[in-house]
């Protein structure tokens, strides 16, 4: 198990508490939430190295009281695959133990890290995590990933990793010790109140491979809603190794709250770039109009698909959405009558779960309506749209089975199918049932922690009658 480091932020909340078999249990506050981020970094000619860092906050867990100490955890799991196959699989616990009640009272936040090598290639990574102590607080995030070469002739940059601090050390032990330096990830890629120092990470490759010699200007600047340059600062830097870590901090104080654009550039000479590297972050300054944030989310609503679509398109793509909704997206959507509302907040249902808000597309959502195509396409009965049936659900919200067994009508059994997924809780299965042998497969039993479950499923539903 990898130890995690924690920070003290400001914001205060009140908790509860409630017993179970003599056993008191302070009850998590607010909804179970992770913090995740990714960077991608040099390996070597064959693969690049993947971090992902990821945070949560103490007060979100559930504690069970323990003589004088309060203890709880969070039970994480990571997975990615490739088109075919698992490729990395991991699954640990976070501990986090509390000496005294009153820390409740602060949004504490525990930071961990996992990385792995990966070839170059496209993956989907997911990231699930819960409440030990009360299952069904969980949250859960799934990015694609992109893995690209390294050029070995030019200059070229990672990933940058935003950080709450970055120090000099000697402990490579630590879980966030590399290149001499011990770098806390912000998983929250959130500064502002409470955190107005910016600390960034990131390495320059291949600086000893140009032919030339002239010295390489290091640009950084931060970049606001309507893509004006806010702050700028240029140093200069020898090619006197090939490879060089880019760390440094930047006072974001003067800054109205909102979403920003941080740019990390290698330039020659004159000036041109040579190499790039860009991460959007946030700055929360409370009782401030967040003029960034506003700025980003117009301009991108007005250029959106939402934007020129009809009431009845807007709900139509909502009512597709609404398998990963949560129960306040929906009670907030139905609430609305405007259509300009409507779009909007379809507009921020999506970008919420975007996992690179730099780039144009979407690669959640345009897997997820994938996959409500597909399930339009191969899983409709008759006038019933395939999205709305059993197995539509189960394919647009897990995704494509792994293994699939089908067994037709016979004289013992109505037509059902078993479908397997085997990097869902390490393992699990989804059965359908045609109990009128009209083709309206229905789910009876699933073995996933959140589904149907009837272990009595063939005789109750299969098996027909004598």
């Amino acid at each position: 198990m990898k130890s995690v480091i924690t920070f003290w932020c400001t914001m205060t909340m009140f908790i509860t508490s409630y017993t179970v078999e003599g056993q008191e249990i302070v009850n998590g506050k607010g909804p179970f939430q992770l913090e995740v981020d990714v960077a991608r970094f040099y390996g070597d000619s064959a693969m690049s190295y993947i971090e992902m860092y990821y945070g949560i906050r103490e007060n979100m867990l559930s504690y069970k009281h323990d003589s004088s100490r309060y203890v709880g955890a969070a039970n994480m799991k990571w997975i990615i695959r490739n088109d075919s196959a698992v490729v990395a699989h991991k699954e640990w616990t976070v501990p986090h133990i509390v000496d005294d009640s009153l820390r409740f009272a602060t949004t504490q936040t525990m930071m961990g890290l996992e990385s792995v090598g990966l070839p170059v290639g496209e993956y989907m990574m997911s990231i699930d995590g819960y409440d030990l102590y009360d299952t069904a607080r969980r949250d859960s995030f799934v990015l694609p990933l992109r893995v690209v070469a390294y050029p070995s002739n030019m200059e070229a940059m990672s990933d940058i990793e935003f950080c709450m601090s970055v120090q000099s050390s000697t402990n490579k032990q630590s879980v966030f010790y590399k290149n001499t330096l011990e770098v806390i990830p912000n998983a929250g890629k959130l500064y502002g109140a409470g955190l107005p120092i910016m600390y960034y990470y990131a390495e320059a490759y291949n600086l000893a491979q140009s032919r030339s010699r002239a010295n390489v200007t290091v640009r950084t600047t931060v970049v606001d809603a309507l893509g004006k340059d806010v702050i700028t600062r240029d140093k200069s830097k020898a090619r006197l190794h090939n490879s060089s870590v880019e760390i440094g901090t930047v006072n974001l104080s003067s800054l109205k709250g909102g979403t920003y654009l941080f740019r990390i550039s290698l330039l020659d000479s004159g000036k041109t770039a040579l190499a790039s590297t860009t991460k959007k972050f946030f700055v929360y300054k409370p009782g401030t109009v967040a003029d960034s944030a506003s700025g980003f989310a117009e301009a991108d609503l007005a250029t959106s698909e939402f934007a020129i679509m009809s009431e009845q398109e807007v709900d139509q793509a909502f009512a597709y959405a609404k398998y990963i909704a949560t129960q306040a997206e929906v009670s907030q959507y139905e609430k609305l009558t405007d259509v300009k509302a409507k779009q909007k907040l379809l507009f921020e249902f999506w970008r919420r779960r975007d996992p690179d808000q730099s780039t144009p597309v979407n690669e959640v959502k345009e897997e997820y309506y994938k996959r409500v195509s597909y399930a339009n396409d191969h899983l409709s009965l008759g006038f019933h749209e395939g999205w709305k049936t059993d197995r539509g659900r189960v394919h647009i919200v897990y995704g494509p089975y792994d293994e699939i067994e089908r067994f037709p009508s016979s004289s013992e059994s109505n037509p059902y199918e078993i479908w397997h997924y085997n990097n869902i809780q390490g393992g699990v299965i989804f059965v359908f049932v045609d109990r009128n042998g009209l083709g309206d497969f229905l789910l009876v039993h699933s073995t996933h922690r959140d589904e149907i479950h009837e272990d009595n499923w063939f005789q109750q539903y299969a098996q027909k009658m004598r």
